[in-house]
């Protein structure tokens, strides 16, 4: 029975290390954040190029609003999460429609 209590401690050891060293760090975390920052940044710089003209917004999932995951209509606004697109609604009128920029894939013009 001792055998038994001594390799279930040295697998625990084993387990416990491997859980340091697998575990990102705060810097790791830090640096993962900082990339989908620039990321977004990024995108929003070339949403606000393109302001006031007709886009094709590539989503990366359905969006409700739309009933499809391609966003097409004129750009209206841009801020630090969200993009406004002007769209044509279904009798006739305007649509306006709020995406997160995380959900946006890609931009076509």
């Amino acid at each position: 029975m001792d055998t038994f209590y001594q390799v279930i401690s040295i697998l625990t050891f084993g387990f416990v290390i491997a859980l340091f060293v697998w575990m990102p760090t705060k810097r790791d975390l830090r640096r993962i954040v900082a990339h989908d920052g620039d990321r977004d940044r990024g995108l929003r710089g070339q949403l606000e190029r393109r302001r006031g003209r007709s886009v094709t917004l590539m989503l990366d999932e359905l969006n409700a609003a739309v009933g499809t995951a391609e966003l097409s209509g004129t750009l209206e606004d841009v801020d630090d999460e969200w993009a406004l697109v002007e769209r044509a609604g279904k009798q006739g009128g305007t649509q306006l429609v709020a995406v997160r920029l995380e959900g946006i894939r890609a931009i076509e013009e």
